[in-house]
């Protein structure tokens, strides 16, 4: 059993007892509006506060597009990592007294300035997770999505307005969006920080994180109409990484029942390894660089440094920091390659792509669909994402970039197309940085491209009927979906991947 499991089995089992628990199970739904009253007793109702393992918490509804949700920001699912606690793994979060505002965004992780960095204050004070739910009682035992952000495992956040939009739970799923550690904070090794573990690594601290923040799940999510037993992680880019690390733990087994990987699968190549003595000695160049090398208690004194110097010393190109999973036997027991060639990795169904104008993962994405498809039993599916909003549709040249799926998955359209990160990531698909003009086509393809995700999450199988069949895909059939205007099964996803003009 890991150590989080550890920690967190009283409280898991606290809330096992004090939380209605019902035999229904629920597949996701193309209903526009979110069930209506129930008769259910008051005790059973997800109202605007719901009760967690360590206390209640109050949040608030969004109305978007026609479809409501409640979303409660800002839920604690660990202690905050910091003191004697930053490089260690999550503990268990106090218990408050009382009810628990959870209307307004929690910190984000420490990160240098950028354009996804907006927003909510930045402080080591930040293992916070958002629950967005349409759920009507505890008993709906709805299918849950948790989303692990993007940003290379050194920026970003899951505190977005796209994210926790409400058309993905009113299909009849419970959204989780999670902060966790980053950069130095989460990825840095060192021998003094392995010498102090009872497991002798260090590194893997967002790693970690993820994995509590999927046993908060497992304790708490019921409470919010949410299935514990039907679990969908997924991520893009840096959080395709993210997604990929949990499928490669073992401490994370158990956790979660599908996954989806959005245009980050670099993980899985052979090349993308990084062995615990290179990142204890890379770490060990960032301590010099903040001259404390030679100090008697160096763990103090690298406590002592303000996250703000860490992220400044390990953007020195000197020290050649890189923030990645690392390999160091007990998290990640082996190269994230040859555990799923060996089947070694969660055997859970899959779906794996990325965007039309992403060449970059032209190789990578076959990669994973191959080792996953190829070593485990559950079914791999993949995707090319190909749609254009109508204003880049009709700009020459225009292609799906990277991150642009995200507006149409989570169903916010218009709204996530006016995000200062999407219109910063346009021009590496060749489209101009305005807002574009947006009509039914885009309304049509957000509604049945987070169908196809509430589907999967539900059942394991993204197939609508009356929609489209999605083909599993096998090294063999090389059999894909395109999601485009309307969605369309293809062969041959090594040809989909194109470079934008300039590319």
């Amino acid at each position: 059993m890991s150590d989080i499991n550890l920690k967190m089995l009283v409280t898991c089992l606290v809330s096992v007892l004090m939380t209605a628990c019902g035999n229904e199970t629920s597949t996701p739904t193309t209903d526009n509006e979110p069930a209506g009253a129930s008769s259910a007793p008051a005790s059973n109702l997800v109202g605007d506060v719901v009760q967690t393992q360590w206390g209640d918490v109050r949040g608030d509804t969004v109305t978007e597009v026609g479809r409501t949700a409640r979303i409660f920001r800002g839920v604690p699912y660990a202690a905050p990592p910091v003191g004697k606690l930053r490089w260690q793994p999550p503990q268990p979060a106090t218990p408050w007294e009382g009810v628990r505002d959870a209307t307004e965004w929690p910190n984000r992780c420490p990160q240098g300035e950028n354009v996804m960095g907006r927003g909510s204050p930045i402080s080591e004070d930040c293992l916070y997770l958002n629950v967005v739910t349409a759920a009507e009682t505890t008993s709906d035992q709805r299918p849950v999505m948790v989303f692990f952000h993007g940003g290379g495992l050194r920026i970003g956040h899951g505190n977005s307005i796209t994210y926790t939009h409400p058309m993905l739970p009113s299909k009849g799923i419970v959204l989780v969006t999670v902060n966790s550690r980053l950069g130095p904070i989460g990825y840095l090794a060192h021998p003094a920080l392995s010498a102090e573990s009872e497991h002798g690594v260090s590194g893997n601290y967002g790693t970690l994180d993820l994995s509590a923040s999927l046993e908060w799940v497992q304790a708490n999510i019921k409470a919010f109409g949410g299935d514990p037993n039907n679990v969908t992680i997924f991520g893009e880019s840096g959080g395709g990484t993210k997604t990929i690390s949990q499928m490669a733990t073992p401490l994370a087994k158990g956790l979660f029942h599908r996954a989806i990987v959005e245009s980050g699968s670099g993980l899985v190549s052979p090349e993308r390894v990084t062995m615990l003595k290179d990142a204890e000695a890379v770490g060990g160049e960032l301590v010099a660089a903040l001259g404390i090398a030679d100090d008697d208690d160096v763990l103090a004194a690298m406590r002592a440094k303000s996250w703000e110097e860490l992220i400044a010393a390990a953007s020195n190109s000197e020290v050649g920091f890189s923030a990645n999973v690392v390999v160091d036997g007990y998290i990640i027991v082996d190269s994230v390659n040859t555990l799923f060639k060996e089947g070694r990795q969660a055997d859970v169904p899959l779906i794996v792509g990325a965007n039309a104008g992403e060449r970059s993962l032209q190789t990578s994405v076959p990669m994973m669909a191959n080792l996953h498809s190829g070593s485990v039993s559950s079914p791999t599916y993949v995707y090319n994402f190909s749609h254009l909003p109508k204003g880049w549709r009709e700009e020459p040249g225009c292609v799906a970039f990277h991150g642009l799926e995200l507006t149409y998955i989570f169903g916010a359209v218009p709204l996530g197309l006016t995000s200062p990160t999407t219109l910063f990531l346009a021009r590496g698909g060749g489209c101009s940085q305005s807002v574009p003009e947006t009509d039914e086509l885009d309304m049509s393809a957000a509604d049945y491209a987070s169908t196809l995700w509430a589907q999967f999450a539900g059942t394991g199988d993204p197939s609508v009927e009356g929609l489209i069949e999605w083909p599993t895909y096998t090294e063999e059939n090389n059999r894909y979906l395109d999601i485009g205007g309307t969605p369309v099964a293809k062969t041959g996803i090594q040809d989909a991947y194109v470079a934008p003009p300039g590319g």
